[in-house]
């Protein structure tokens, strides 16, 4: 049995490493790239890039002219005067690359806040396809072991018929075992439908929308350095950096430089004055301000730090789960090779005393058909255990989607272009 491809990979039609070379990778991808939340964090790039246009921006110029007349008493004279004068407001030092700083960390957290909105809906939609096929699969056995009840208590009711002494405990055994079992699969139905429902709204999907087939990338993929989780912390780490830049820039004092000329007329001839003016403020309450701002930004970086181990631990957590997982089911299709091997030599002799009026061992037909139709419970309660193993690989697989590299989660246009995560 061990050599055989999974049941329930050969319930789902998904035999094989649904990897990035599976095709249906890019079907789950595009789906999630066409979500809402996608779309509303794409319009958050383009806004965080067209930010950074106005960055580093200088002030403008400023002008201004004045006039004025001087009237004089009875032994002076009077005199006009007009006045004209350019004025640079200067940046502070270092206010400029803050700014420049400030707006490159906007986008690196727009690009990161996007690879992990994709990859918590990929995560999600992942997730809910593999408990909804799971359900499906463990939906089919029951009807498989179903039928065989039917069968059985088909035999029960033939001998009924016939006048054979039966017991009609063991019909009604068989009736509730039945009945039981109906309403399991019917809940199963559900589960699956709930899930594939829970799928759709992630997806921004209309409800009888087709649904990308399960995938999950390799765990040879994930990379702890590259991860998109990672990434937004890092991206909150050089935001906390770029805010500290410009909170040490805003201790230094504005300046502004200008020229200015002058023109006085009087009867005697005309007095041009032309002077270079340079101010600057005394910035003795803004270096207090801007000594809280940088242990602010001390205390973000420092967040944005922890920020990033705990996502490394996470992402260790996810992989070795992946691990785990795959173990257990790896453990489960073992062991239950050489249970189902003498479940069906069992069955198999029950089935053949079934053919004689009274079998050997003093039991009557009665009790030989629901001896087998336990044995047939216990092999599908068996590979029932199995399937949710597999399930629980294809979840915890589902989970990677979280870890992987922004660029695989990135639109082709952002991950193609020269990074500002560098």
């Amino acid at each position: 049995m061990a050599a055989r491809p999974t049941l329930l990979l050969l319930v789902l039609g998904l035999a094989g490493s649904a990897s990035a070379a599976d095709p249906a990778v890019p079907g789950l991808l595009d789906a999630v790239g066409r979500a809402p939340q996608l779309a509303a964090a794409a319009r958050r790039i383009e806004a965080a890039q067209a930010r950074t246009g106005s960055a580093g921006r200088l002030a403008d110029p400023e002008i201004e002219a004045m006039g004025s007349r001087v009237n004089a008493d009875a032994m002076g004279e009077n005199r006009d005067m007009w006045e004209l004068s350019v004025r640079q407001p200067l940046p502070k030092r270092g206010e400029r690359a803050a700014d420049l700083a400030r707006a490159a960390a906007a986008v690196r957290m727009a690009e990161a806040d996007f690879a992990m909105t994709a990859g918590d809906v990929a995560a999600d939609v992942a997730l809910a396809l593999a408990e909804a096929d799971g359900a499906d699969a463990r939906a089919a056995l029951l009807e498989v072991q179903l039928q065989r009840l039917a069968a059985a208590l088909q035999s029960v009711d033939a001998r009924l018929a016939s006048g054979v002494a039966t017991r009609l405990a063991d019909r009604l055994t068989l009736q509730s075992r039945v009945s039981a079992m109906q309403l399991e699969r019917e809940q199963l139905g559900r589960l699956a439908a709930d899930q594939r429902a829970l799928a759709r709204g992630r997806l921004g999907l209309a409800p009888e929308s087709p649904l990308p087939a399960f995938a999950a990338p390799a765990g040879a993929e994930i990379d702890a350095a590259d991860a998109a989780t990672v990434a937004v912390a890092l991206a909150r780490l050089a935001e906390a950096d770029a805010m500290g830049k410009m909170a040490r820039a805003g201790a230094n004092p504005m300046t502004s430089v200008g020229l200015r000329f002058e023109r006085e007329r009087s009867s005697m001839g005309n007095q041009d004055t032309v002077g270079l003016a340079v101010s600057s403020e005394i910035p003795w309450r803004t270096r207090r301000y801007a000594r809280a701002e940088v242990r602010a930004a001390e205390a973000d970086r420092a967040a944005a730090v922890a920020d990033a181990d705990a996502a490394r631990h996470r992402l260790a957590a996810a992989v070795s789960r992946v691990a785990r997982a795959e173990r257990v089911a790896a453990a489960a299709r073992r062991l239950s090779s050489d249970t189902q091997a003498r479940l069906d030599a069992e069955h198999e002799a029950l089935s053949r005393s079934l053919s004689v009026s009274r079998p050997a061992g003093g039991m009557d037909g009665d009790s030989a058909v629901l001896h087998a139709v336990d044995i047939l419970d216990r092999a599908t309660a068996l590979q029932l255990q199995i399937l949710e193993a597999e399930t629980s690989v294809l979840a915890a697989r589902a989970e990677l989607w979280r870890y992987l590299p922004p660029r695989r989660l990135l639109p082709p246009d952002l991950a193609a272009r020269p990074s500002t995560r560098d």
